[in-house]
């Protein structure tokens, strides 16, 4: 069913500005002096804390969705912890090329899950924009297989996020929803730190500072961006549209962190945008 108009727009403006959101997360990640499972963690803590006003109304919340939403945090914690872990290990540009995967496995899991079987335009722009990805990343050199795998798991686990939230979005307001699952989030992450042998205190001033640039930006304008969208357009679309990320995080790391992408890469992302055109035009 067609959204009305004015439904249409504002999701449209939140899309707009969950891209640039989340556009500037691995440059604010590597600008950090802190380890990933550390800053996965503090960053969800501040957008709970953020979002904290919101979070009685889970009074009114059913068990069954308190334990999904409990669920997508597992998975949006562990989703953070991988793909921060990852720059360590590759460019920015390799990470969230493969991050931008993440169409692929929502497309799949709907279909197989729930017998959601992809338009063929959809199919389409999502296989032109993976193309465009493709060449993105042609002109670099070989990265850190490490750094790869990670990013690649990363794609996995935002996607089975992004399934999961789309069911309870339905039903739970999105700031409520988003900050359960940050809270959620951050409870998973805070013991992989300390796993890991990880700081969690002690930070640069710069680091403190960018962690709530970051928990603003792509935490809450970009993933809160995300989950209010979900609830008026399909998960496979909103994967869609994150294959811009790419886009704007390697424009970005050109401007703050001097990785001047080839010109294949320039290419490849006016194809990621075409492709990524095609797919919401046939899903709209």
């Amino acid at each position: 069913m067609p959204l009305p108009p004015a439904i249409r727009l504002r999701v449209t403006l939140v899309l707009v500005a969950a891209v640039l959101g989340i556009s500037s997360s691995a440059v604010l990640i590597r600008a950090m002096d802190a380890g990933p499972a550390a800053i996965a963690a503090w960053r969800c803590l501040m957008a709970a804390g953020f979002l904290a006003p919101f979070l009685p109304a889970a009074r009114r919340i059913s068990p069954r969705d308190l334990r999904w939403i409990a669920g997508s945090g597992v998975f949006l914690g562990l989703h953070f912890g991988t793909w921060f872990a990852s720059l360590d290990y590759t460019t920015v540009l390799r990470s969230t090329v493969f991050v931008a995967m993440v169409p692929v496995w929502t497309a799949l899991f709907e279909w197989f899950l729930f017998g959601r079987r992809p338009a063929i335009g959809f199919a389409l722009g999502v296989a032109g924009a993976l193309a465009g990805v493709g060449l993105l990343a042609s002109g670099e050199g070989v990265a850190g297989w490490r750094g790869d795998l990670l990013a690649l798991v990363a794609s996995v686990l935002w996607s089975v996020y992004l399934l999961v939230g789309q069911d309870v979005r339905q039903r739970v307001p999105v700031l409520t929803y988003m900050g359960l699952v940050s809270l959620v989030a951050s409870l998973t992450m805070w013991p992989v730190a300390f796993a890991m042998g990880e700081a969690v205190w002690g930070f640069s001033t710069n680091t403190w500072l960018l962690l709530v640039v970051a928990t603003l930006g792509p935490q809450l304008m970009g993933h809160q961006g995300f989950s209010y969208a979900v609830k008026y357009v399909p998960a496979s679309t909103i994967a869609a549209i994150m294959l811009l990320e790419p886009v704007g995080s390697t424009i970005l790391a050109a401007l703050v962190l001097d990785e001047w992408p080839p010109v294949t890469a320039v290419l490849g992302g006016l194809v990621v945008m075409a492709g990524v055109g095609l797919a919401l035009r046939s899903s709209a």
